[in-house]
């Protein structure tokens, strides 16, 4: 998968946050998520040989939210070599299997290859009537990776109070952070190239490659060279562990406001690349378009309200 550059970090955090995808596709209240989704299982997973059991889980904000509010779509996370095994295909083949088969059913699609994911639209609660809900398959080597990464507060129990969003903007500034190795330098000592970390939502953590060099010299915003990719891993403890040591679960990291407790606590294993996480940290939500959470105006007002 492509490495996203900056202006597709901000379409994946619209694409995490839910969107519409489906053209004739409208809101849903939480009453109309459990017979809509009951209506995937029953009429749409078995065109794929899927059960629901192990190999597709909804993910995301799915019944979290409070009754009076909407959601866009359902997220559902589809175990790729499950599709893969059942139908005879490749991992690579399983995406345009998916959207292939969606409209041979009748189903109006959209494919997102970048983040490895179909959109279709599907009757609300299985009445045509009612109108269309945006359902999004979401394809995975990790459904656990992909709980994890896609997770959503639960607002019904006050779990936090900042959308999904903020926790993993926050969680892929440390984890780019976390590393970086100047690779090449030129004769004056610039750093040509280097290796550093990211966390993709869609795969995990994979060390990247980037270079300064350019045709007639350095430039000012690197390239990645893809070819150098190297996955590191989308196990949940590992990822939790290299941002913040072994302490440190993923069952610990699951909002907003408990990866900002151990990212200013002092005993952070990356405190002194903490302004450069912060700094970062700024600079993706200011192009989401959201408020800064409240915590970061107040404890680091020569970064935030600067």
């Amino acid at each position: 998968m492509r490495l996203l550059k900056f202006c597709d970090f901000v379409n994946e955090m619209k694409l995490y946050e839910g969107g519409n995808a489906v053209e004739d596709a409208r809101p849903i209240t939480q009453a109309e998520i459990d017979k809509t989704y009951a209506f995937v299982i029953k009429e749409v997973f078995p065109i794929f040989g899927l059960t629901g059991d192990g190999d597709a889980k909804p993910i995301g904000s799915f019944k979290k939210k409070a009754a009076e509010q909407t959601s866009g779509d359902i997220d559902i996370a589809i175990l790729a070599e499950r599709i893969a095994g059942l139908n005879g295909i490749s991992l690579d083949q399983v995406l345009d299997f998916l959207d292939t088969k969606l409209q041979e059913n009748g189903y109006s699609t959209s494919k997102n290859r970048g983040f490895n994911q179909v959109s279709f639209g599907v009757p609300v609660e299985g009445d045509q009537k009612k109108g269309t809900a945006q359902i999004d398959f979401m394809l995975t080597d990790n459904i656990n990776f992909s709980t994890f990464m896609y997770h959503s507060p639960d607002f019904t129990l006050a779990e936090s109070k900042y959308k999904g969003l903020y926790r993993n903007i926050l969680l892929q500034n440390i984890i780019s952070n976390s590393k970086r190795e100047n690779t090449k330098l030129t004769d004056k000592g610039e750093v040509a190239e280097y290796r550093s970390y990211v966390l993709r939502l869609n795969q995990g953590i994979v060390e990247v490659t980037k270079t300064f060099m350019g045709a007639k010299g350095l430039i000012k915003t690197p390239r990645v060279l893809k070819e150098q990719d190297k996955f590191v891993t989308n196990t949940p403890d590992v990822i939790a562990e290299t941002a913040f040591g072994s302490e440190v679960p993923a069952s610990e990291i699951m909002t907003f406001e408990n990866i900002w407790r151990y990212t200013t606590d002092s005993k952070f294993i990356h405190k002194d690349k903490l302004e450069s996480i912060l700094t970062d940290f700024k600079n993706r939500i200011l192009a989401t378009k959201v408020p800064f959470p409240t915590e970061c105006v107040e404890q680091y007002p020569n970064i935030f309200t600067a």
